[in-house]
């Protein structure tokens, strides 16, 4: 039997032939929401507010995808900062509600400064319980532990989504299917065009915590020294793979660590099973050597231990979905503007490539673009929005894009058009696009000049 992460050394392909079978429609809704991250929330919970009935269905056992599950520890896209150091909010409405009910719960404390923008520390527990009680509120449906494996489609229109769970095999139908499950794992059993090229992915990093850190030391640690601090761990011999990342207390006496980076010569195929394998092992064994690096040359951290990790590796990066329109880097470094604008970002391009550097590519100061609803819109496939960090984006803007605020803006918005072609029963591509924004606007979003 090959050993986790090695690859099966047979070259032909073996099928085998499956009986016939009928599936049975489980549910039939309005609007049906695929995964729970940061767009599947914001998508089901903005949907149903506007009249839908939704079906939000979640692989794991609980809501909030890469902020939950990988614990990503700061709510990032939220903030540009101006020429005079202001933090100005971009992303609003759905993303502003979360932050304030974590903050009333004690779950966050910010907006934290660092480099040339701001993001929101938050709790990762304390998310999943108010994300229990946002969809609850509003009377979203909720299937946990299923995964999508197919798709049915009439005339070029996804009707259905075909599950499999504990209790076996089951459909969904609805009239309007939001894809937010960060893979674009609908769109791609709906035959829409996708880009995903391994050799360029930005590599993955495996998120944990630190406990018994004298956090008060630790908070004084500026990015910079930090990276002098791992550079001396390197040239003492330790083989860290990044030296540089973001750290920040979410509570006394512990801090939360995205420094990781799990890459061979090229980052490993997150589609194949041998490579995602060797990645979830390569990351936990890095903390090891991240954990002598930090006791032995990080201020504050001499009696630190590993209190918490991801429970998968959290993924920047894989399928990106062709749609009406793709989002471009000078879209992302010039103010972007579309008379289709549902969502403002601000983020910097973030890439984490090779090597121990990140690339980092700063928008202008207090600066933002715009994203147009027709890069949720697949080209080709009807029925379907793509929603999160897999909708249409070139490999650069992506980099920027692909972040949690950001992407409760696109669900938010992927939301109201859902529930506005379920309860209108139109097209997605003959929806009232004025109409959107203006009830965008109305829930607090923050849509740009001239909108605002």
């Amino acid at each position: 039997m090959p050993s986790a992460g090695s690859s099966n050394s047979r070259t032909e392909t073996v099928f085998v032939s499956e009986p016939s079978r009928q599936t049975p429609v489980r549910e039939d809704v309005d609007v049906l929401v695929v995964g729970g991250g940061a767009a599947g929330l914001a998508a089901a919970v903005s949907a149903a507010r506007n009249g839908a009935e939704v079906l939000l269905v979640e692989r794991c056992g609980f809501l909030g995808g890469t902020l939950t599950n990988v614990t990503l520890g700061s709510i990032c896209g939220m903030y540009t900062v101006d020429g005079g150091n202001n933090i100005v909010q971009v992303a609003r409405g759905f993303v502003s509600e979360l932050v304030e009910r974590l903050q009333t719960a004690g779950g966050a404390n910010g907006p934290l400064r660092w480099l040339e923008t701001a993001s929101m520390p938050y709790d990762a527990p304390t998310l999943r319980l108010l994300a229990d009680e946002m969809v609850a509120e509003c009377g979203v449906r909720i299937a946990f532990h299923a995964t999508a494996v197919g798709v049915a489609k009439d005339e070029g229109r996804v009707s259905l989504v075909i599950f499999e769970d504990r209790a076996g095999r089951w459909a969904a139908r609805a009239h309007t299917v939001i894809d937010c499950t960060g893979n674009g794992d609908i769109a791609a059993h709906a035959g829409a065009a996708f880009e995903y090229d391994p050799a360029i992915l930005q590599a993955p990093t495996t998120m944990f915590r630190f406990a018994g850190v004298d956090t008060g030391r630790a908070a004084t640690i500026t990015r910079a020294e930090l990276h002098a601090c791992l550079e001396r761990a390197v040239d003492a011999g330790l083989k860290l793979p990044r030296t540089a990342g973001g750290m920040f207390s979410p509570r006394p006496g512990v801090m939360h660590l995205n420094i990781t980076r799990v890459s061979r010569d090229d980052p490993p195929d997150l589609m194949d099973a041998g490579d995602l394998a060797w990645a979830e092992m390569e990351g936990r064994r890095q903390l090891a050597i991240y954990q002598q690096a930090f006791r032995r040359f990080v201020p504050g951290f001499e009696t630190c231990y590993i209190a918490d990790i991801g429970a998968e590796i959290g993924i920047r990066e894989s399928r990106r979905v062709r749609g009406d329109y793709w989002l471009e880097l000078d879209d992302v470094l010039n103010e972007a503007r579309f008379d289709d604008a549902i969502a403002c970002s601000a983020w910097p391009v973030e890439e984490h490539a090779a090597g121990r550097a990140t690339r980092w590519v700063f928008l202008k100061p207090g600066t933002y673009y715009q994203l147009p609803f027709r890069m949720m819109l697949p080209g080709g496939v009807e029925g379907l929005l793509v929603a999160g960090r897999c909708a249409s984006a070139s490999h650069d803007a992506h980099a920027s894009m692909r972040v949690a605020a950001t992407c409760m803006a696109l669900g938010e918005a992927a939301g109201v058009a859902a529930a506005f072609a379920s309860r209108e029963q139109i097209a997605l591509r003959q929806i009232d696009i004025r109409a959107v924004q203006a009830r965008l606007l109305e829930q607090g979003a923050f849509l740009g000049v001239p909108y605002n």
